[in-house]
């Protein structure tokens, strides 16, 4: 039965149910299908059910599903606000895992929404009640998400600390590609604080993580990054040799975000080997491309690698122009440390 509603049309999906269970594992399924739209459908009946209005623990179940929906439609303010709900239900009945995956959910909504210092908070929360749930993948995907916040507010080391307490989580669930991740973003961080020879062993073991469960996303990722270490060792001719490879050995990229990394990496490889009209050409080709794509992190990418380009030409106006516009467009989506670095190409230059 369950298997025909999932192949059946939006319009007919709730046609006939009123089971609010039911309603809630069919919403479920569509969401792994990658269907927010009939879900919300279905999750808009389950919570009107009379089984919901009986049972605090369904109606919590299905809240927290309604905020996925919502953060995966990027309505952040109705996410926050369906999750608060349930997160609320959730301490009532005492369910702590549900609890902390609520959080952990609000978490993610405020950082998107470049609130930090809040974000932080609800993990806090949402660890303590993983703990008390003994439920250590849930307290791995907290402290990602406790990484990830402390790196993009420019905090390595905390994030490295972080990171590695998130790892052991995972390890103890026994999640390796999951693991993998995590030893990238150690590696992310390690190359920030160039403590280069950490961040090369990590990140070599989150790529041989990733060609054993064949994970080519993580893959790519990878071997784009391990380059980036290279470039920030001066060692061009390594980062080539890792970009070559990756070119060589993958079919093909699996997002637009990635194939433009790549070259984008592939242009600061062609200006640290001094040929910068090779640089230029290349930058010129990406960024129509990452506008056109909305990739705004790496339009900020683009331009501050330009800026850096126009400054080793001797064109400082050009300099100047593109590091105001990289710095603008890292500040516009939260970068801190990318306009850091933006401003002082801007102060270096005069």
């Amino acid at each position: 039965m369950t298997q025909l509603l999932l192949n059946s049309t939006p319009g007919d999906v709730c046609s006939g149910i009123a089971d609010g269970p039911t309603l809630l594992d069919l919403a479920r399924g569509w969401l792994k299908q990658g269907n927010p739209a009939v879900a919300e459908e279905l999750l808009d009946a389950a919570v009107q059910s009379d089984e919901a209005d009986r049972d605090p623990e369904l109606r919590a179940q299905v809240l927290k599903e309604i905020g996925r929906v919502k953060m995966m439609q990027s309505d952040w303010d109705q996410a926050e606000s369906y999750h608060l709900e349930a997160q609320r239900v959730f301490v009532s009945v005492q369910n702590y895992k549900g609890a902390a995956e609520c959080a952990r959910n609000r978490a993610n909504t405020l950082f998107q929404a470049g609130q930090y210092t809040q974000a932080q908070e609800l993990c806090r929360n949402a660890l303590d009640w993983a703990s008390t749930a003994e439920d250590f993948e849930l307290r791995a995907t907290v402290l990602n998400t406790m990484g990830a916040i402390e790196s993009t507010q420019g905090m390595a080391e905390q994030a490295v600390s972080t990171f590695r307490l998130c790892l052991a989580d995972f390890r103890t669930a026994g999640n390796a590609i999951r693991q993998g991740y995590v030893l990238l973003n150690i590696g992310l961080a390690q190359t920030e604080l160039r403590q280069f020879a950490d961040a090369q062993d990590s990140l070599n073991q989150a790529l041989s993580i990733a060609l054993t469960e064949k994970d080519q996303h993580l893959v790519e990722i990878c071997y784009q990054n391990i380059a980036k270490c290279y470039l920030a060792q001066n060692e061009a001719h390594l980062a080539k040799s890792v970009v070559d490879t990756a070119r060589r050995i993958l079919p093909g990229l699996n997002s637009k975000a990635l194939a433009m990394e790549l070259a984008l990496i592939e242009a600061l490889i062609a200006r640290a080997q001094g040929d910068i009209k090779t640089s230029n050409k290349l930058l010129a080709e990406i960024l129509p491309a990452v506008r056109e794509h909305n990739l705004s992190g790496l339009v900020a990418d683009v331009l501050l690698e330009q800026a850096r380009s126009a400054r080793e030409a001797g064109d400082l106006p050009c300099a100047r122009s593109k590091a105001r516009s990289a710095a603008d467009q890292y500040r516009a989506i939260g970068a801190t440390h990318g306009e850091s670095e933006a401003r002082e190409v801007i102060e270096a230059l005069g």
